[in-house]
């Protein structure tokens, strides 16, 4: 005898349900695998060095034995009140040019916190350059003796610089942009080095910082970094 019909339609609805079923798990784990993995990979020029004079010339000079290194510090933001707002996916020292080059990021989600923190009428736009990001270096006057190396120690000299140039992308998710400074390196005297970031609308050096991560500290090793292919390319253009 044959199924009947109300049965077989019954049989096709489940197929279907099952079906559909599979089709959301899948979405649901494809949107998660591309927020996890495929959002988090930088544009491909925040992954490089931007090559102006200063690292040009330095090049030229010193070649492939051209100083370039890193080192591990802590790479988003951590404390309460900002926590996640802000990350620093690249940071290199480039001694022999002065320099030092950073890919600098925050996602969709800091956009509405700075709406709340600083009661703005709308949420800032993305790709647009809304924070005062500076270096801050402090160096030891007396590095023969380190005993006196405690905050607001008078033997602590701490110097700010301002970035020399920016590029700016997005992703679905996040705004990065690229920062130069020139004219900054890390001394033998120097003690620590990190990144402030105030809100334009609220920029006072005199106040904590909207956002601080460490970039350098002294008893931290240096890792070489290696040029890439296209990095060689740009400096010997």
């Amino acid at each position: 005898m044959g199924r009947p019909r109300r049965s077989y339609a019954l049989w096709i609805a489940g197929h279907a349900l099952r079906a559909l079923l599979s089709l959301f798990i899948t979405a649901v784990c494809a949107a998660l695998c591309w927020r996890v993995f495929i959002s988090n990979i930088p544009p491909a020029e925040m992954k490089r060095l931007a090559a102006n004079q200063a690292i040009t010339e330095a090049y030229r000079t010193h070649g492939d034995a051209l100083e370039l290194y890193t080192q591990k510090q802590p790479s988003v933001t951590k404390n309460d009140r900002n926590y996640g707002y802000f990350g620093v996916t690249r940071c290199v020292f480039i001694p022999e040019a002065e320099q030092i080059q950073l890919t600098f990021r925050y996602n969709n989600s800091t956009l509405k916190h700075v709406k709340e923190d600083y009661a703005l009428a709308e949420i800032p736009p993305r790709g647009v350059d809304i924070f005062d990001v500076s270096i801050v270096r402090i160096t030891d006057t007396t590095p023969s003796d380190t005993s006196d190396n405690v905050d607001g120690s008078e033997n602590l000299k701490k110097e700010r610089f301002a970035p020399t140039s920016r590029v700016i992308d997005t992703t679905g998710l996040y705004t990065y942009i690229l920062y130069t400074f020139d004219g900054v390196t890390m001394t033998d005297d120097t003690i620590t080095a990190y990144l402030d970031v105030y809100y334009n609308g609220d920029v006072d050096y005199g106040k904590d910082a909207y956002g601080t991560l460490r970039l350098y500290h002294a008893e931290d090793p240096k890792l070489p970094v290696e040029l890439s292919g296209k990095e060689r390319k740009a400096l010997n253009g």
